[in-house]
């Protein structure tokens, strides 16, 4: 307050002659009255303070930007405070590395139907004294939901190596899936499934069971000629659409499987079809 109207011409002028009263209450006008006395104190100590100094901090050009203690130690054009001045050392803002990066093999039928994987893993932990470590084992599970992809990243946060002034690093799980030995393979939401038909079959027609990958037999009946191109769609017997009720299609081609060989008497029957 007292550098407020000492700083200004026509306060102090007044302060000097009427004193502090005569700044809050006013002077005498002549007449028995007063005026003025309308000075309030503006209650901004840091406005001053930056007008007197010309900055925040009266230390600023001996000790630097306080305010700011996790800045870039480095820039020579800030003075030093951290260091030899005051034998101070600077705060470390924890720096996180970048994400650890594994991959886990699955198989389709665990995409199909979900499942849980459990990973070995082992991790440094901080000590009590907050420099030394020691190593951890312990386990990550993976929940896969029906439906996720090859190519699926799982993220566990912060479960990397711990260390002084460091955040540790996530952990990123990326699913690869396995090639199929059953006949499956998958093209999108859709499953195509591979398998072999008679020539009999393919031109007389059958019921084809199919084991799908959850372990169910579907019966699918065939009443039409199957051609070397032709595909059998089963809707909602594909894979599950992650967020939804939905699945995708089960699309079934086939493998047409010739006979060696035919005798005079099968050639004559085959003949006698007019196709």
């Amino acid at each position: 307050e007292a550098f407020e109207v000492l700083s200004d011409a026509k306060l102090r002028a007044l302060y000097d002659q009427y004193g502090e009263t005569g700044l809050k209450d006013g002077v005498p006008d002549g007449r028995g009255g007063l005026i003025g006395g309308t000075y309030l104190f503006s209650g901004d100590p840091q406005r001053i303070f930056e007008t007197f100094f010309g900055a925040a901090s009266p230390f600023a050009d001996i000790y630097g930007d306080l305010s700011d203690p996790t800045g870039d130690a480095d820039d020579a054009t800030k003075p030093n405070f951290y260091g030899e001045l005051t034998s101070l050392a600077r705060p470390v803002k924890p720096q996180q590395p970048r994400p650890v990066s594994r991959t886990v093999p699955v198989t389709l039928g665990q995409l199909y139907r979900g499942d849980s994987i459990t990973v070995p893993h082992s991790r440094k932990l901080l000590n009590e004294d907050g420099v030394t470590t020691r190593v951890e084992d312990g386990e990550l599970n993976i929940q896969i939901q029906p439906g996720w992809a090859s190519g699926y990243k799982v993220v566990f946060p912060k479960q990397g190596d711990e260390a002084p002034a460091v955040v540790p690093a996530d952990i990123i799980y990326t699913l690869r899936e396995s090639p199929s030995k059953d006949g499956y393979r998958r093209a999108g939401n859709d499953l195509i499934y591979t398998t072999q038909l008679s020539l009999t079959d393919a031109l007389c027609g059958a019921i084809l069971p199919v084991k799908t990958l959850d372990g169910r037999t579907l019966s699918v009946g065939l009443t039409e000629v199957v051609t070397p191109s032709y595909v059998k769609k089963i809707p909602g017997e594909g894979m599950p659409i992650p967020g939804s009720s939905d699945r995708g299609a089960l699309l079934i081609e086939f493998e047409l499987v010739f006979p060696d060989k035919l005798n005079p008497k099968q050639r004559a029957a085959i003949r006698a079809v007019k196709m």
